[in-house]
Formats: C-alpha cells, structure tokens, sequence
C-alpha cells in the first residue's frame, strides 16, 4: 500500500514541477493572455452562469432519480431527495481523490446503509447496475466524437512524413483500444457481470428508467456547456461541446492527481485550442465550467456530508 502512496505523490511531484518550469518558461507569454481571460470573465452574463448551475442541479436530481428507481427494484421504497445528500456528498469525495468515482462510490453504499438500511451487497450491485447502463450513452456520444473528429496531423519525422488519422481510423483505434481494455480486465468485468446476471430479474425492470435518465443527464451536461459559452460570448458548436463532455469523463478517470485537477483543465484548453478557440477564451471557458462543476459541487457536497454525518463515514471508506 506504501508503495502505492509513494507512486502517486512521485507522479504528482513529477507533475507539479513540469508545471512549475512551464510556467517559468512561458511566463511571458502566460501573463497576457490571463489579462484577456479575466477581461473576457469580468464581462460574463451572470444570467446564463445561473441556468447553467441550476442545470448541474437538475443532472444531480437525475442522478438520484435514477438511483431510487434502481433500488426501487429490489425492495427500498426511497424518495429521490433522500439520495441528494448521499450523491452530493459522493461528489465532493470524488473532487478529493485521484479517478473520477473511486472514493465516491464506496461512500454512496457506505452512507446508504447507515442511513437507510441498505446491505452493503444491494448497494454495491445498485451503483455498479448504475454505471453498466450508462456506458451506453457513453459509447454512443464517444463514437460520435471520434467519428467526426478533424484530421490529426502526426509528424513522425519532420523531414520526412506527415501520419494523418482521419475520422474512421481514428475511431478503429479507439474500438482498438477499448477491446484491449476489456479484454485486460476481462476477469473482473466477468465477476461484476455475474453480479448483474444473478440479480437480472429484478433490475430489468428499471433498464428502460435508467437508460432515459443516464441519456438525459448527458444531454443536460452539453446544454450546460453551451450556456457557459453563451455566458462567455463564445459561439462553440454542438461537435465542440460534445467534445468536450466526453473528454472531461475520460480525463477525470485518469488516477493522477485528486478530482482531475491541472490534468483536466490542461486537456480541456488543449483539445479547445485544437478546435479552433483562442487560448484567452479556451482558459476563460474551462475556469467558468470548473467553477462550476469542481467549485460550487464541492462546496455543496462539504455541506452535506458536515450537516448528515457524512464526513465520519468517509473517513471509515478506507476500512472496507
């Protein structure tokens, strides 16, 4: 376990120090364009900054939503609010902790048996039921992204060969990749597909209700999106926007740094800065989202987690 701990706090040293030195190099250059991201903040239409939280707040409700149906299913009669809590808490945890999900979802079964009575077994197969169905929205807007993705000139040599990936072989690397990956955890997707076989009966019948809310939470994640842009003046496509979105989720799971943070806002501006946005805009736009997405959720979350007693049953997270 040592080791483990020793690796990552080497990865983020590692990290912070290319960062330092690019800073250091580039500062120059870094400090006009953070005079024209602040100049392009100070004129945010606050209007569209409010409709894009309350959109993050509608996307957590959905969450909740879905979940109570799942238990709904297998016995727990709960009402969405009473999950808030649990999702928003499971929201900061996952801020704090390096790959997106991996402390929250431990917290979300750990809260639900304290306070509702949930076997640790009917929790762990609610949220991974949860998870499974939502690849589908995921795959879906993945390939759309890939498959319409502009052309990536690779420079091999610089003298001698241009490599361009156009859409279709760009998106066969990604199907190549994801049968690597399943393939590599091939005995622990089997051992969490059994869990959902064994218990297929009853969560059938809330497929239909998670698919809809796991599309319809993706869906109000790209309309918060462009509402920062609109906030910002920015007239961002919806291939952008998707863009985006399926980028954040794929950043956020890198197990480097807690809650994505200088991985994800540097992977943002670059594929933003890739597409066309000046790099003023593409830094004002990423702030604006994380604010939003990393701030005020965190925020909320350290609410709910101090007023519920959440903050004990994170701490107990690292005994089970």
């Amino acid at each position: 376990m040592s080791r483990v701990i020793l690796k990552k706090v080497m990865v983020i040293l590692l990290l912070f120090t290319v960062g330092v030195f690019l800073i250091r190099t580039y500062w120059i250059e870094i400090v006009p364009v953070l005079g024209e991201s602040l100049k392009i903040l100070a004129e945010t239409q606050i209007q569209y900054v409010i409709l894009a939280f309350l959109i993050y707040l509608l996307s957590v409700y959905l969450f909740a939503v879905r979940w109570q149906q799942v238990l709904s299913c297998i016995g727990y009669e709960l009402k969405a609010t009473d999950l808030l809590p649990i999702l928003f808490g499971a929201i900061f945890v996952n801020n704090l902790t390096p790959a997106n999900r991996t402390g929250g979802e431990p917290l979300r079964i750990l809260w639900a048996k304290k306070r509702f009575g949930i076997s640790y077994t009917d929790g762990f197969i609610t949220v991974l039921f949860e998870r499974l169905v939502e690849t589908v929205p995921i795959i879906l807007l993945l390939l759309y992204v890939v498959y319409f993705f502009p052309s990536l000139d690779i420079k091999l040599l610089p003298q001698k060969s241009i490599l361009t990936l156009n859409s279709t072989y760009l998106l066969l690397l990604a199907l190549i990749i994801i049968g690597v990956l399943v393939w590599f955890f091939r005995e622990i997707l089997t051992a969490l597909l059994k869990e959902i076989q064994q218990n297929w009966r009853q969560l059938k019948k809330s497929y239909i209700p998670v698919l809809v809310l796991s599309s319809g939470v993706w869906v109000l994640d790209i309309i918060r999106l462009k509402l920062i842009a609109l906030a910002l003046n920015l007239n961002l496509s919806l291939y952008t926007i998707a863009a985006v979105s399926i980028l954040y989720l794929l950043l956020g799971i890198l197990p480097i740094t807690p809650g994505g943070l200088g991985i994800v806002e540097g992977g943002l501006i670059s594929l933003l800065l890739y597409l066309g946005l000046p790099l003023a805009s593409s830094g004002s736009f990423v702030i604006l989202e994380r604010f939003i997405s990393f701030g005020l959720s965190s925020l909320i979350g350290f609410l709910y987690l101090s007023y519920y007693g959440g903050i004990e049953i994170w701490k107990n997270t690292k005994s089970h």
